[in-house]
């Protein structure tokens, strides 16, 4: 026969609830390799600019770039122990959203506009957004 241990207290059930607050927090915010952040801002850089790229190989440098992106990101997430989590910083997301904005204005102005100098722009924006929110992360996690 089971035995059924009983109910947790107020006091004691929000300090478990807590608990597993902190655990999160500690995996979400764990330090990235340094490396990370400008490998990222490289590779965010080239699918922005994956556009001027005659038609015929665009969507295959696309598609290798993004491959790319994600291998080197889930290999360090693995490293680190946290292949899928995401950091808790607001800024940092926000950041990251911005950069992902820029990145799609590339390829949609890209696909549609013949000027260049809008999507060379939008790959710069893509890249400073990435590298605002780098700065950021990583000061944020080496307190």
């Amino acid at each position: 026969m089971e035995t059924i241990p009983p109910a947790p207290g107020r006091s004691e059930a929000a300090a478990d609830l807590d608990a597993v607050v902190d655990a999160q927090h500690a995996v979400r915010n764990r330090p990235w390799p340094k490396w990370i952040y400008p490998a990222n801002t490289v590779l965010l850089g080239a699918m922005a600019l994956s556009p001027l790229v005659e038609d015929p190989e665009r969507l295959g440098v696309w598609i290798v770039v993004m491959i790319a992106v994600f291998t080197l990101n889930y290999w360090a997430g693995q490293v680190i122990g946290t292949p899928f989590a995401l950091p808790t910083s607001r800024i940092f997301l926000a950041a990251v959203a911005t950069s992902g904005l820029f990145l799609v204005a590339a390829l949609a102005i890209g696909s549609m506009a013949s000027a260049p100098w809008v999507v060379v722009g939008c790959a710069a924006g893509s890249m400073v957004s990435y590298g605002i929110g780098s700065v950021v992360h990583y000061r944020s996690t080496r307190r």
